[in-house]
């Protein structure tokens, strides 16, 4: 079964999915660009990214190797809009331990960002690495 979708939306979904791609690769090469210079003893997989909803893997390769890419026009809007919030400020870690999150982004391993079921926002490099930047335009926006 088939859903028509007009040109516009259609050319808007893509720019957008290709905007979040984007951003989750340029956090991962700065992440494991600062690892490398840690000398740490962790050598991350290198994997594409991941994006978990409420549990479900959204988009990424699944355990079974089989690449899944489930990202719809609302889907995406909640990802533009929760990755613009900050981590909460004052939070427990240990009260989310071992809890499902409501958005959970990862690249080789390593977790970018990550919304908890309450909405809360444990894990947001994205907005660190906004700030970290100076104010210039980069060609790439978040909205």
């Amino acid at each position: 079964m088939s859903f028509p979708i007009h040109p516009a939306d259609a050319q808007a979904m893509q720019e957008d999915q290709t905007q979040l791609l984007s951003a989750i690769s340029h956090v991962t090469r700065s992440t494991l660009s600062w690892l490398q210079q840690s000398k740490s003893q962790i050598q991350p997989k290198p994997e594409s990214p991941k994006i978990h909803m409420n549990g479900r893997l959204v988009y990424g390769v699944m355990a079974g190797g089989q690449f899944r890419n489930e990202l719809t026009t609302e889907r995406l809007r909640t990802l533009l809009d929760a990755l613009q919030n900050p981590i909460a400020e004052g939070i427990e870690a240990k009260r989310y331990k071992g809890k499902s999150a409501a958005i959970q982004i990862c690249d080789a391993g390593i977790v970018l960002f990550r919304q908890e079921r309450d909405s809360t926002i444990t894990v947001n490099q994205f907005q660190q690495q906004q700030e970290s930047q100076p104010k210039q335009s980069s060609g790439m926006e978040i909205s």
